[in-house]
């Protein structure tokens, strides 16, 4: 059995093909036409924009005179409102010489510049009275010095030779017995190194350089180790206990 199916066709003349292309063309010179358009608006604010920087950020020299006529006040479509304010800036200038006060903190030396005996007798024949005093003070830096404490005990037996034992001055408490290293030497190594970010062989070298006194970086190492193992971590121990019992913190 067989079956046709009638299909419709729209016939394409030459006639509608024509107009099909006459109104793209028209579409086409329309857009451009705005385009064309849009690309001067563009060209003229980018002029205006130039002119409106260079009249304010130019240096004074560089600027046109105020009665002399803008190049850009055409018409046109678009208009742009100038700012009319001033902008003011003010700012703080430090004066010369101002010298900062030295921090009360810091120890004072008191160094007095006086006259000479002779020069305190008036030309009447009265002596002069001291009435005022000049304070100038000046930023000063001991250099280091390294030096050696000898720490002397004392033995002590009867003088009666009764042979009782002999009496031992003890020392005083050290941060780290049975080593040569102070207090105040230690501090400094940790400093330097965990302050001022100086490894141990640099402070090595340094010494050595400056003091003629020769260490390793081995032993300047222990020294740390031992510091933090018998001061430090019981310290810390004791400070993370009271501050777990303070109720700051969650337990």
């Amino acid at each position: 059995m067989g079956y046709n199916i009638g299909m419709k066709e729209t016939a394409v003349t030459t006639e509608s093909l024509l107009e099909i292309m006459n109104h793209q063309l028209e579409v086409i010179d329309t857009k451009d036409s705005v385009i064309e358009q849009k690309d001067k608006i563009i060209a003229d604010l980018k002029q205006k924009l130039d002119y409106m920087l260079h009249q304010r950020y130019a240096s004074s020299s560089e600027k046109f005179p105020s009665n002399q006529p803008s190049l850009f006040e055409e018409d046109s479509d678009i208009e742009i409102e100038e700012e009319s304010q001033t902008e003011t800036l003010t700012y703080t200038r430090k004066k010369r010489g101002n010298k900062s006060t030295p921090p009360e903190s810091l120890p004072r030396v008191r160094v007095e510049h006086d006259i000479s005996d002779e020069e305190k007798i008036c030309e009447c024949g009265c002596g002069l009275k001291r009435i005022k005093e000049i304070h100038s003070e000046q930023y000063d830096v001991v250099p280091a010095e390294f030096r050696v404490i000898d720490n002397v005990r004392f033995i002590y037996v009867c003088s009666c030779n009764c042979g009782s034992k002999p009496i031992t001055s003890p020392l005083t408490p050290q941060v780290l017995p049975k080593t040569q290293v102070t207090p105040s030497f230690l501090a400094t190594i940790a400093v330097e190194k965990f302050e001022d970010a100086m490894p141990l062989d640099r402070q090595v070298k340094k010494y050595k350089k400056r003091f003629g006194v020769e260490f390793t970086s081995t032993t300047f190492s222990n020294w740390m180790i031992k510091t933090s193992e018998l001061r430090l971590k019981p310290l810390i121990e004791k400070l993370s206990v009271i501050q777990m019992n303070s109720g700051y913190t969650c337990r």
